[in-house]
C-alpha cells in the first residue's frame, strides 16, 4: 500500500504514527474531494435535465445542433487561415460629421 494503509476489516486505514505531508498528500486528497463534488454535481445536472420534459421544438433544435455538430466534425480541422480583403480606401467619417455632440445653437 502506497501511502502505509494497512486492511482492517473491508476498510484501508493508515496507522496512527503515519504523518501527512501537506504539499503532497494533503493537497491529492482536497483534490480528489473536489474532483469527485464536481462530478457528482455534474451527474445531478444531467440526471435533471433527463427528467425535464422536452417539447417537439426543442427536441428537433437538440436534433438539429446535433446534426450540425456531426458535420461540422466530418469536415475535419481548419487547415487555412483567413485571408485579409482589401476593401478600398473608404472615407474616415466621425460623430461630429454627423452631428452628434454638436451644438443646434438654440
Amino acid at each position: 500500500m502506497q501511502m502505509g494503509f494497512r486492511a482492517e476489516g473491508e476498510n484501508l486505514v493508515l496507522p496512527a504514527e503515519t504523518r501527512l505531508l501537506h504539499e503532497v498528500e494533503v493537497v491529492d486528497i482536497i483534490e480528489a474531494k473536489d474532483h469527485y463534488k464536481k462530478e457528482e454535481e455534474t451527474e445531478r445536472k444531467r440526471a435533471m435535465r433527463a427528467r425535464k420534459e422536452v417539447d417537439s421544438d426543442t427536441q428537433a433544435l437538440r436534433e438539429k445542433l446535433e446534426a450540425d455538430r456531426k458535420e461540422k466534425e466530418a469536415e475535419g480541422p481548419v487547415t487555412q487561415g483567413s485571408k485579409a480583403k482589401d476593401l478600398g480606401t473608404g472615407t474616415k467619417m466621425t460623430a461630429g460629421d454627423i452631428g452628434i455632440g454638436k451644438s443646434s445653437g438654440g
